[in-house]
């Protein structure tokens, strides 16, 4: 099954402060990359995760950002901002006889 992504839930992790809840502009279904690389402030390079996805600065160690701490919490030493989008998990449908009701 391909994996999709809930890209109007993503959320944004500064270095410092609160995640913030980002959206694609002009009500589209998936960012582009123009807009990844400006939210991410360069490069974009991404990790799968189980729940999801992690969009990451590629060169943000190289072009010497902080550290992100929030972000680096999957055991992962990420750099600058970096956006968390969940996947999104397609139930399998429940087979039943409706004699069984």
């Amino acid at each position: 099954m391909l994996e999709q992504y809930n890209w109007p839930s993503a959320m944004l992790y500064h270095p410092t402060g609160d995640p913030i809840n980002i959206k694609p502009i002009d009500d589209n279904e998936s960012f582009g990359t123009d807009e990844l690389e400006t939210f991410i402030g360069g490069p974009i390079g991404n990790i799968k995760l189980d729940n999801g996805m992690l969009v990451i600065n590629d060169k943000g160690e190289e072009m010497n950002l902080p550290l992100n701490d929030m972000a680096s919490k999957n055991d992962y030493s990420l750099y600058g901002n970096v956006m968390f989008v969940p996947k999104i998990i397609q139930a399998k449908p429940i087979k039943f006889d409706i004699k069984d009701l």
